[in-house]
């Protein structure tokens, strides 16, 4: 983290930059010699903390610190005087700033100071990746809630794709590494929507540019939204998103695609890569007659539209993709529809383990809040309980207990924020029949108590 020292004498910046080098390495030191260069530095910098000397040429430093507040109200602003006079107290008491030092200040002070600024950041921070989380999940159940502080924020929603894989409910870390503060994720009807959020436009406008030039993997496709603060626009872009990410059939995986430029596209071609879309999760999921059906649907459009001749490498190779064989872009339409009827045909066979995992997280995502053990799951599908644990935890990346637990938490956390049910009626309708046993879950989980969270909301 940055942090500022604002003293009109030089050698009080050496002995202070020293002392905050032998408690923290990792920290950049930044220097102010009066009040006017402390606002500059704090319009061009993000500061998580400063030590602010109260008697200084120009504004003093409660004078700059009252001005500091309005530029960066998040900094943590320490008083340091030389003077153990009252009045200067009560006015830094009136300005909230977090202490006021003695000094020569030494290192047990600087110590303790940054110890208590990195607590409070990281409790800021994820109080705020919690609201804007929650916001995510209302927002992709047609719920509508408040940000309260953060309304102002600049935001943007990006969706990632696997197609060909299962894509499991863990964030995908290497593609944000280092703006993990700044997006939330959720898991979602196959796909993984993200929500960036920043004080600033340029920190996602950063995310996008590094998002767009880089090579992603086989089969994964990024979209993202335009940055705005309007969250009712961002809302109908969600919808969009999740629309017209069926393009990637058309114009192929494996890139990023910003969501603009795909509002102009024809509603043909948007329909034919939604029904692309169906046949893939038919063959997911083993449905024969609905695999069979699309496969002469799309076969058919192959013949009839030249505008899909032109996609056909892209065609071919979402369904080498899906079907995890190559599949020719040269196949004319009578060998692309032959090669469709007998992958039908083999759907009539033993289901595929891929096909079982589906149906199962598709019935757990249905029934998470029924006491469901991995027993009544081998019951239900004619498998051990330990090799249905063991698929499971391939699968979703987590343990069969863990995940039930993550969506029963993500939907207790969408009603504490949207509704006044009690705690312990909600703690009944997320599937758990102790509500110690809940908010201790909770509190490991969220770092605060389910009514800790609710205030969060304003309830």
């Amino acid at each position: 983290m940055k942090i500022l020292v604002i003293d009109d004498e030089p050698l009080i910046h050496i002995s202070i930059e020293k002392l905050i080098q032998a408690c923290s390495k990792e920290d950049e030191v930044l220097h102010a010699y009066n009040g006017h260069e402390m606002l500059k530095m704090l319009e061009e910098h993000e500061i998580a903390m400063a030590y602010v000397d109260i008697k200084m040429p120009g504004p003093s430093g409660l004078e700059a610190i009252k001005l500091g507040k309005e530029i960066s109200p998040d900094t943590r602003y320490y008083i340091m005087t030389g003077f153990n006079e009252f009045e200067y107290a009560k006015q830094a008491v009136k300005l909230k700033v977090e202490d006021y030092l003695m000094k020569p200040l030494d290192k047990k002070t600087i110590q303790e100071t940054i110890t208590a600024v990195r607590l409070q950041q990281y409790l800021a921070g994820e109080r705020r990746k919690n609201l804007f989380r929650t916001w995510l999940e209302s927002a992709l159940n047609g719920r509508n809630i408040g940000l309260g502080e953060y309304k102002g924020y600049f935001c943007g929603l990006l969706m990632i794709t696997v197609d060909g894989e299962n894509l499991v409910s863990d964030p995908i870390p290497a593609l944000f590494q280092g703006y993990e503060d700044h997006v939330v994720s959720v898991f979602s009807d196959n796909s993984l929507k993200l929500l960036c959020f920043s004080e600033k436009g340029e920190g996602i406008q950063e995310i996008y540019r590094t998002l767009s030039a880089r090579t992603f993997a086989e089969g994964m496709t990024c979209f993202g939204t335009s940055v705005t603060r309007d969250m009712e626009n961002l809302r109908e872009d969600l919808g969009n998103l999740e629309e017209l990410s069926c393009l990637r059939v058309i114009k192929g995986t494996g890139r990023f695609y910003y969501l603009s430029p795909l509002l102009d596209e024809e509603e043909e071609k948007v329909e034919f890569g939604r029904r692309c879309l169906k046949w893939q999760e038919a063959w997911k999921s083993g449905d024969y007659n609905s695999f069979s059906s699309l496969s002469s649907w799309i076969g058919k459009k192959m013949e009839e539209k030249e505008w899909i001749g032109r996609s056909r490498k892209n065609i071919a190779s979402f369904f080498s993709l899906v079907l995890k064989t190559p599949v020719s872009e040269n196949m004319d339409p009578k060998e692309l529809k032959n090669f469709l009827e007998q992958k039908s045909r083999s759907l009539l066979s033993s289901p595929s383990e891929d096909s079982r995992i589906n149906s199962m997280i598709r019935f757990i995502e249905e029934h998470y809040r029924e006491d469901i053990s991995a027993a009544d799951l081998s019951e239900r599908f004619g498998l051990s309980a330990s090799y249905i644990s063991s698929l499971l935890k391939t699968a979703l990346g987590v343990r069969y207990s863990d995940y039930v637990a993550g969506l029963r938490l993500n939907h207790a956390k969408e009603l504490l924020a949207t509704t006044h049910m009690t705690v312990k009626d909600i703690t009944v309708e997320c599937g758990w029949y102790s509500q110690s046993y809940f908010t201790k879950l909770f509190i490991e989980r969220e770092g605060c108590t389910p009514v800790e969270y609710r205030k969060s909301f304003g309830k």
